[in-house]
């Protein structure tokens, strides 16, 4: 028979959750590559540390992590 595999996307709440997490860190890895990029005086640095929060979020929200399934309906 088949193996039935319910339950493995993620759910609204968990979207809104990743959303939010995602929209987070980039806006805080951007001030903070802005700021240090002002105090060094290279927009390398601010580049990098905006792609570093773009990475650091990826990973964090692009897969269907199971925390964030929340609860499987029937």
């Amino acid at each position: 028979g088949r193996v039935r595999m319910g339950g493995m996307h993620v759910d609204m709440d968990g979207q809104r959750i990743c959303e939010s997490l995602y929209q987070v860190i980039i806006v805080v890895f951007s001030a903070v590559g802005f700021i240090a990029g002002y105090f060094v005086e290279s927009f390398k640095v601010t580049v990098y540390a905006v792609l570093a929060g773009v990475a650091l979020a990826s990973l964090l929200c692009v897969p269907d992590w199971g925390i964030l399934r929340g609860k499987e309906t029937p």
